[in-house]
Formats: structure tokens, C-alpha cells, sequence
């Protein structure tokens, strides 16, 4: 889904401890675990998510399962769910941030934590993905990983697209999108400039901002596009070339061959979504009742197919499509993954710069 970084303070995990033996996951096949039913009086749980990002299916066999309802509501901006968690505590039991958001919003003390004791498929999840729990002291639970490139439709692109500087090409002005997101979008010009994905100091800022200022004319209506939005445009071929995530671009690949998904040889960033339990959750024993149900083998697996998005569940893997464990755009290659990084807590002053430099580039 996805990233869909907001833009306040970012996690950063060391990379090679997360995708470490990351392709070497354990495939045995699991007894089905029986999942205790909630005894909580409330029979609904309000679930807060992506645009396009959790299967309907899932959905609606945990609400047989548990005989309980589901409302689902969706944003396709990472801001939106954050503002609403902050305006309206108690509205929502689950919510999917990316791991880039979970500081701010424990910061904030908008996230509880979960019972670990409620939640026995915990297990289930790579080792390398349950430091993050540790890390975040119980506020969220991963469920899947994936990385930010460049789709494009070769049917109108001719050139050899292996570098963010495709966007910089007069001869596409028009027919390029970057994802509506301060972090994906400075990332670009950051890259460019060969820096790294976390900028230093205010003064590779400054440049960055520049090379973006020169670059945004060049772009579709000269606006950056919702992740969602881009889907969508490069499906109708209104894009020739866009910055995507990679799950997106797998589906749409398998739609039309011509959707074409790389990592630019300049980097790029690497991110993990999760689901945590907001302030003021209503039902909070039948949120980790559902995020117990997410984590069963089969469920994760369900989940992976339907989004693209890789599994954290290290048993999942056995019931994935065999065609999406063979897709080099769901599963990167794990020497590409080494080379990416993931988004971090900036200094205090870079992070000042950068809010002023996104809202310089949004009103330019």
C-alpha cells in the first residue's frame, strides 16, 4: 500500500536485520489454531484502512467466524487517518498505519497497546518482523512489506527506465505522476542529487527543493496524484510513467503486460505496514481478535494475494499463489532490498526544513 508516510518523524529499523533470512522463511504447514471468540458486549468492530489495501473476503469471514459486524472505512492519504484518530478518539478499533507514522502517533499517545496474551499468532511472524513489536513496545503488529519504484507502460515508453531522472524527460511532460506523499516525493530529489534517503542537513534540502521546483511542470497536471489515483491512471494509460509501489504495479501488471515495475539504481525506500489499536477504541479485545485472525497462516496468505503485498507471517508463505511467490515485483530480490533504506527520525532543524520545503513545493 504503500507508503504513505505522513509528514511528522520517522522509525528507522536497520534494514539488514529485518531482511535477514528474509527469503529463507520456514514454509511447514500449520494446525489451524482455534481463535477464542471476544466476550465483549459490543458486537462491532470499526476498522480504519488504506483504499484498496485489505481483502473484503477476510472481512466478511471474520464476521461469520465471530458473529460480529465490520464497518471498513478507507483514506488514501496517511494524514487523514491520523487527523481522525487525533479529532475523534473512540471512532475507530483498528488502524493501518505504515511503520513510518507509529512514533508521532505514540508520541501523541493516540495508539494503546495490545495484550500480547490475546494475540497467540504473534508467533507466526518473522523474527526479524517481531523486533519491530519490540521495538514499538507493543503498539502495532506488521503485516506486510514492500518497497517505492517507477512503473511505467512500454507501449509509449521506449527509453530504458532504470533511474528517478525518467521524471526529468521532456518528451513524457504530462503522462508522469509522483505519489502524493511530502517523504516519496523529497525522496525523488533526493536521490537525484545522490543523497541519502534521509537528508542530513537543511542544506540538502535546499537542493532538493530545487531539482523538485524544476521537475513539477514536467509532471501530470503539474500536481502530485494519490497512490490510489496512480493506479488507476496508469491503467487507463493517462500515465506513461509513475512512482508506484510495487504491489500496485504487480497487479497491474498481471492486467496489462505493458506496466512494466523497477528500483532505480539510485535507491529508494523499503517500508512495513502494520495495524494498531487507537485511543479510545470501543471494542478493543475483538480488535486483537481480528488482528489474531490477520495473523493465521492462511488469512496472511489470503491477504498477500489479494494486495501483492509480501507477508511478515513467516508460515504464510505455503499458502501464497505460487505465481505471486514467483513475482519478481511482490517479492524483491533480497540484493536489491540490501541497497534501500528505511525512512527515519530526522534532527529536529533538517525536519523544520523539510515541512517548510513540501509546503514551498505544494504552493509553487
Amino acid at each position: 500500500m504503500k507508503t504513505k508516510r505522513v509528514a511528522y518523524v520517522f522509525f528507522i529499523v536497520t534494514l539488514g536485520f529485518i531482511v535477514q533470512n528474509i527469503f529463507g522463511l520456514e514454509l511447514k504447514v500449520l494446525q489451524s489454531n482455534t481463535s477464542k471468540n471476544t466476550t465483549d458486549n459490543s458486537s462491532t468492530l470499526n476498522v480504519y484502512t488504506w483504499m484498496d489495501y485489505l481483502d473484503p473476503e477476510i472481512v466478511s469471514d471474520f464476521e461469520k467466524e465471530f458473529h460480529v459486524k465490520a464497518n471498513v472505512d478507507f483514506y488514501d492519504l496517511e494524514d487523514a487517518m491520523y487527523s481522525s484518530v487525533q479529532s475523534e478518539p473512540g471512532k475507530y478499533d483498528l488502524v493501518f498505519p505504515s511503520e513510518g507514522t507509529m512514533d508521532a502517533m505514540i508520541k501523541s499517545k493516540l495508539l494503546l497497546k495490545f495484550d500480547g496474551a490475546d494475540i497467540p499468532n504473534l508467533c507466526n511472524l518473522n523474527a526479524r518482523f517481531r523486533t519491530i513489536i519490540n521495538k514499538w513496545k507493543g503498539y502495532c503488529v506488521p503485516i506486510d512489506w514492500g518497497v517505492t519504484g517507477i512503473a511505467y507502460n512500454a507501449k509509449y515508453v521506449k527509453d530504458t527506465v532504470d533511474s528517478w531522472r525518467i521524471f526529468r524527460d521532456v518528451k513524457y511532460k504530462g503522462h508522469t505522476a509522483l505519489v502524493n506523499d511530502p517523504y516519496e516525493v523529497m525522496s525523488v530529489g533526493l536521490k537525484l542529487l545522490g543523497y541519502q534517503l534521509n537528508p542530513q542537513n537543511p542544506g540538502e534540502l535546499d537542493a532538493t527543493l530545487k531539482i523538485l521546483k524544476e521537475l513539477k511542470p514536467l509532471l501530470h497536471n503539474e500536481h502530485f496524484v494519490a497512490y490510489n489515483e496512480i493506479k488507476e491512471k496508469l491503467r487507463n494509460e493517462t500515465l506513461w510513467i509513475a512512482q508506484c509501489y510495487n504491489g500496485d504495479a504487480a497487479i497491474l501488471n498481471e492486467e496489462e503486460n505493458n506496466i512494466k515495475f523497477v528500483v532505480p539504481k539510485e535507491g529508494t525506500s523499503f517500508w512495513v505496514d502494520v495495524v494498531s489499536i487507537p485511543i479510545g477504541a470501543r471494542n478493543k479485545q475483538l480488535a486483537e481478535s481480528f488482528i489474531n485472525f490477520m495473523l493465521r497462516p492462511e488469512i496472511s496468505a489470503r491477504q498477500t494475494n489479494y494486495s501483492y503485498y509480501a507477508s511478515c507471517n513467516r508460515k504464510a508463505w505455503r499458502y501464497v499463489k505460487k505465481e505471486i511467490l514467483k513475482n519478481p515485483y511482490v517479492f524483491i530480490d533480497k540484493r536489491t532490498i540490501n541497497k534501500l533504506e528505511f525512512y527515519k527520525i530526522l534532527l529536529p532543524d533538517v525536519q523544520k526544513r523539510f515541512n517548510e520545503c513540501w509546503a514551498e513545493l505544494l504552493s509553487n
